[in-house]
């Protein structure tokens, strides 16, 4: 029975030791940050942080879709060509592989967006995310982070200022 004990004691010790490893090696990155879109020629986009987002969402207008079928999920697996801004006014034109659609609540109901795959970059670190297409021209930033890039990389400190 005291073996047990000891056991039990070692291997709470080793999960206490291999937690605080894991959240070290993890980056801080603040609330708003500048993130680089690999897809839309690394433009820069001054970005919020937001925790309280499931998904990262990306400001995106005039949407075409290759052979559109007129139902947004029958577009799935098709093409979908689309314009960017940044809060500098640099505009970008897109192309991307539609993953799915993605029914979303908020504050006017629900609304449903096309998903797409983009490689967002911070300090140098890429990282593929799936993100959905809104039109975001009345928001003050232009690329919003969800919890769908943040997991498993990245603490979010909101004292700590951007780097550009």
């Amino acid at each position: 029975m005291c073996h047990l004990k000891y056991l039990a004691l070692v291997i709470g010790l080793f999960s206490v030791v291999v937690g605080f490893n894991a959240s070290a090696q993890k980056r801080t990155i603040g609330s708003v940050e500048y993130v680089q879109i690999e897809e839309a020629d690394n433009m820069p986009f001054l970005t919020r942080i937001d925790t309280g987002a499931a998904k990262t969402s990306l400001h995106a207008f005039d949407l075409r879709v290759d052979d559109d079928a007129g139902r947004m999920q029958a577009n799935i697996g098709k093409t979908i060509t689309f314009k960017t801004m940044n809060e500098k006014q640099q505009f970008h034109t897109s192309r991307a592989t539609i993953v799915g659609v993605q029914t979303i609540r908020n504050s006017q109901g629900k609304e449903q967006r096309y998903e797409v795959e983009l490689t967002l970059t911070w300090q140098g670190q890429e990282k593929k995310v799936l993100v959905n297409l809104r039109n975001r021209q009345r928001m003050d930033y232009k690329l919003l982070i969800g919890r769908n890039w943040l997991a498993g990389d990245y603490l979010v400190d909101v004292e700590q200022p951007p780097e550009s």
